[in-house]
């Protein structure tokens, strides 16, 4: 790791670039909040938020809890062809991740996630990416696992929707088929030192950092725990939607949870556009989209909103902040490994 005091040339660069990112993600965020917030009676979004009823925070912090707990044992999972880890070890590093997600932009939180675990116990960080990469993928298993059964307790959608749906299902699908292909003919990465124009050093350091990426999906041959894994998944999104449940209550909707496994997939899709840190305005707009498909207003929803991703990012942060200093890195350490 090249830390900024000891090569000043290429830091000036990086960071010049972290700070264009940061622009875009804030002018992108700036647009989705826009759109969510024209026509719409800040008052009424106020009231929601003044008077609602805040002991239902108590289930969705347990909730949320719950579904980190089972995050940190799908990832112990994930790393067993790699290095053996107990949950414990893993969920603060997990805990810092998010916390990062929600300081940097384009999800960097998933880098400083692959740096932590890799600096505290001596693991590859290209294998440890790899071990997030898949933990992505598997969250979309799980999350269309739940929408495929909640699809008959729903009321017909517009083709968009469906097509958003079978899309996903297919990207996930083919992700997982390309991973097992590459884990089942690895030795084929060997091909690439036959490149031209390329120096032997570094053609070498290429194939060493791509076999070790592979290593991080070599989970998916063994098929009981690829199928914990999966399992695992399901059980996160049933925290999360569970959480949003008893959330939503605060100001006073009522949904039945199978209708909030699909706002929760909408929220799902809307945050992976690169946003500001925290994907600030795209997770209100995706929240609210979902909601409107059950005629909840645009103010009920936003103000749901707004409770969900304020509540969701204190309490990451809370704990994320605690770990950093608990394990005393710093944000320039952070920083410099994005």
């Amino acid at each position: 790791m090249v830390h900024a005091g000891s090569s000043p040339a290429p830091g000036k660069p990086a960071k010049l670039e972290m700070k264009k990112r940061i622009l875009f993600g804030i002018i992108i965020s700036i647009f989705f909040l826009y759109l969510v917030l024209r026509n719409i009676d800040i008052k009424i979004i106020a009231k929601f938020i003044v008077h609602g009823n805040y002991l239902w925070l108590l289930p969705c912090l347990v909730m949320f809890t719950l579904a980190f707990v089972f995050r940190a044992l799908r990832w112990k999972f994930l790393f067993l062809p790699i290095k053996k880890f107990t949950a414990k070890q893993l969920f603060s590093s997990l805990l810092m991740g998010f916390a990062a997600n929600c300081i940097f932009p384009m999800r960097f939180g998933e880098i400083v996630r692959a740096y932590i675990v890799g600096k505290k116990h001596n693991v590859s960080k290209s294998s440890s990416m790899a071990t997030i990469v898949l933990e992505r993928i598997m969250d979309g298993v799980g999350i269309l696992i739940l929408l495929v059964l909640a699809v008959p307790f729903l009321p017909v959608f517009p083709l968009w929707v469906k097509r958003t749906i079978f899309i996903s299902t297919i990207l996930f699908i083919s992700v997982l088929i390309v991973a097992g292909i590459l884990i089942a003919k690895k030795h084929f990465i060997d091909i690439l030192k036959k490149v031209p124009f390329i120096r032997y050093e570094l053609k070498e350091i290429i194939v060493h950092k791509i076999k070790k990426f592979i290593i991080g999906f070599e989970v998916i041959k063994d098929t009981k725990n690829f199928l914990i894994i999966i399992f695992l998944s399901i059980c996160v999104w049933v925290c999360e939607t569970f959480n949003m449940y008893f959330m939503v209550k605060i100001v006073g909707i009522d949904l039945p949870f199978f209708a909030l496994i699909f706002v929760l997939f909408i929220t799902i899709v809307g945050v992976m556009i690169p946003a500001a840190p925290g994907s600030l305005g795209t997770f209100e707009a995706a929240f609210v989209v979902g909601m409107m498909f059950f005629k909840i207003s645009k103010e009920t929803a936003f103000a749901a909103a707004l409770i969900s991703h304020g509540v969701g990012g204190l309490y990451v942060m809370s704990l994320g902040i605690y770990y950093f200093f608990k394990e005393g890195i710093s944000y320039k350490e952070i920083s410099d490994a994005n």
